[in-house]
């Protein structure tokens, strides 16, 4: 008690200076100034706010943008296997017309051939393996022969010539090909035309 009288005493300004103090700081210029700090900082929190949702934007744009690139280069390299595995069928078309000569002249070769007929012997082994080699070239470029006999008809893969009823036969099926069909990767280079079993019900 005596130490802080004894402070009063050595320095009796002091009080009135920090309450003076005190005064200066809350006039209305400082109150002014406070309150555009004030404003300041919302602005700045305001900006900072608006500037955060442009980069989520941007980020979301990214993430999209990429995705649509990935995209599109998914597509470019399908279009460009399609058209490599498919560039071929114009004319592999035209060349099953040559099976379907080879396989007809083959059919008509009596069976057996007499081994004294030497010359059709060699005929026939000439066209038969000049049809093989034609099959299997077909074969390195994705073209398949299919002979649906025995199958469900399918209208994508087969051409009805005929419908006969047959007793024991399920109907909608396959009952014989006259000529059998090719594709070319998964696509229907021809069709097979076959004969299908007639539904009477």
């Amino acid at each position: 008690m005596l130490a802080r009288t004894s402070l009063r005493t050595a320095f009796p300004s002091l009080r009135t200076s920090v309450v003076a103090a005190r005064r200066a700081y809350s006039t209305p210029a400082a109150e002014k100034t406070a309150e555009k700090v004030e404003v300041a900082k919302d602005e700045v929190v305001k900006k900072v706010q608006e500037l955060e949702a442009q980069v989520k934007e941007l980020k979301s744009q990214l993430t999209y943008g990429k995705a649509d690139f990935i995209n599109l280069q998914r597509r470019s390299e399908q279009e460009k296997s399609s058209t490599k595995d498919f560039a071929i069928q114009g004319f592999a078309s035209d060349l099953l017309a040559t099976v379907d000569i080879l396989t007809t002249a083959l059919k008509y070769v009596p069976q057996p051939i007499p081994s004294e007929n030497k010359a059709l012997t060699s005929l026939f082994s000439g066209v038969e393996m000049t049809k093989q080699e034609l099959l299997k070239t077909f074969a390195k470029h994705g073209i398949t022969q299919f002979d649906p006999t025995g199958e469900k008809f399918d209208p994508n893969r087969h051409e009805a010539l005929l419908q006969a009823p047959i007793p024991g036969k399920e109907p909608g099926t396959v009952l014989e090909c006259q000529k059998t069909g090719f594709m070319i990767k998964t696509r229907t280079l021809r069709p097979a035309q076959v004969g299908v079993v007639q539904d009477l019900s």
